[in-house]
């Protein structure tokens, strides 16, 4: 008898909990040729018979479903087993829902009608050996390095995160969910519900000068130079935000998704990203004579910022010197400000409607006029978080010496595109 090798292959078994029969019955035909398990319930009740039944490795589970919707077999399911992977679907989902599902334990949120490819990619996120598992945008990738004079590890989180809040310029009660990504995948934005992605990359920035957006074909997603700024100072590099119009302003700094990442842990992954390293000084030109923004090579990041505006601003400066804890003490905290009057003209303009007491700095008749100030030059540490978030629209890391005075948005922005020309990216 000759000697032979066996190797035993296991099929991942999945549930899929949906009252329409079309996408009953089309999902398993496609999830069966990717050779996949499926066993099908057209209910909520008949889902958990089956669930309890069959101990399912996934769950795909519809939220609008009579007699029981999706959110209670979602919390039935979840009483059962904690670690149970649920992937939730909705034609008629908002980020709200979103929000709601994964605070309750589910793995995921799609959107109605599902794409094959996005579906796959959850199921490869809930599956933990998932290293042949495609990843779907094949759009933007961040270059990865495997020689270099000086390079980082990429990065991403420890677990799913969901913040909720409202959303400083459109005034709507919004949230986020941030995931897990594979290497090399880059920051990533999806709108819901439409689905679109949206890269976080200098090439997709939509518009400055109150706040940073990206826009993509049809969606676009603002105010995310916080969050951008948190990921630039953890060197996140591959991520996925699912998110509505506008990132919440939440209390106005980047102190609440840093205090989520930490609770959440970073991972470090295997392939490593190139940082821009400057090699020649870059002075930006055409300025109004009161500003200036600059950068030259330095053996890390440091920055250097100065203000001037009127009462209670005067003149301030404050040099960061570009670690983690420096930015979590002195910088993640210090919030958004502004004149009322600002605000007022904001309103005219549509924008500024989510500026509320416990979110915003308000200025007005020389003073302070809703809070106390984390620290008594808390309005130049802001410029610098905003600086921060906008540097990293590259997706990677900036080594070299920044000297800003009275820029914004705008300049912070001409200067990463001048960075992404000069050196190639």
């Amino acid at each position: 008898m000759g000697e032979y090798s066996s190797k035993i292959i296991t099929v991942q078994k999945i549930l899929i909990i949906d009252d329409e029969k079309n996408i009953l019955d089309s999902l398993s035909s496609i999830l069966e040729d990717e050779g996949f398990f499926v066993i099908k319930a057209e209910d909520g009740k008949k889902g958990l018979i089956e669930y309890e039944r069959e101990n399912p490795d996934i769950v795909i589970l519809d939220v609008w479903m009579p007699e029981m919707d999706g959110i209670e077999v979602l919390r039935r399911i979840k009483k059962m087993n904690k670690d149970a992977k649920i992937i939730v679907i909705s034609g008629h989902g908002n980020i709200s829902t979103a929000v709601e599902a994964v605070k309750k334990g589910a793995t995921d949120f799609l959107e109605k009608p599902l794409t094959i490819e996005k579906l796959l990619e959850v199921i490869g996120r809930c599956i933990k050996d998932s290293k042949d598992t495609p990843n779907t945008d094949q759009s933007f990738k961040i270059k990865s390095v495997l020689t270099g004079e000086r390079t980082f590890k990429q990065r991403t989180i420890g677990k799913s995160i969901v913040l909720y809040g409202h959303g400083l310029h459109t005034g709507v009660k919004t949230g986020m969910i941030l995931f897990p990504m594979p290497e090399n995948t880059g920051i990533i934005f999806e709108h819901v519900p439409d689905g679109e992605r949206i890269p976080a990359f200098v090439d997709y920035v939509y518009s400055v000068g109150y706040a940073s957006s990206l826009k993509g074909k049809n969606c676009i997603v603002k105010t995310i130079e916080h969050l951008m700024a948190s990921f630039h100072m953890f060197g996140i590099t591959n991520i996925l935000i699912k998110v509505s119009e506008e990132v919440p302003i939440l209390d106005g700094s980047a102190i609440q998704i840093c205090e989520k990442f930490r609770e959440g842990g970073i991972t470090e992954q295997n392939e490593s990203v190139e940082p821009v390293t400057v090699k020649e000084k870059i002075v930006l030109k055409n300025l109004h004579p009161e500003k200036w923004l600059s950068i030259e090579p330095y053996e890390k990041l440091f920055i250097d910022f100065t203000i001037e505006s009127r009462p209670p601003i005067y003149k301030q400066n404050y040099v960061f010197h570009g670690g983690l804890e420096e930015f979590l003490k002195e910088i993640a905290p210090s919030r958004t400000y502004g004149f009322l009057s600002d605000f007022e003209l904001l309103s005219k303009m549509g924008l500024g409607e989510g500026g509320r007491i416990n979110n915003v700095i308000l200025l007005d008749g020389e003073k302070v006029i809703n809070t106390k100030l984390r620290y008594k030059d808390e309005f130049v540490r802001h410029k610098i978080l905003d600086l921060l978030g906008d540097l990293y629209l590259l997706n990677r890391p900036i080594i070299g010496k920044i000297v800003a005075k009275n820029t914004g948005h705008m300049e912070n922005i001409a200067l990463v595109k001048e960075l992404k020309r000069i050196y190639g990216l």
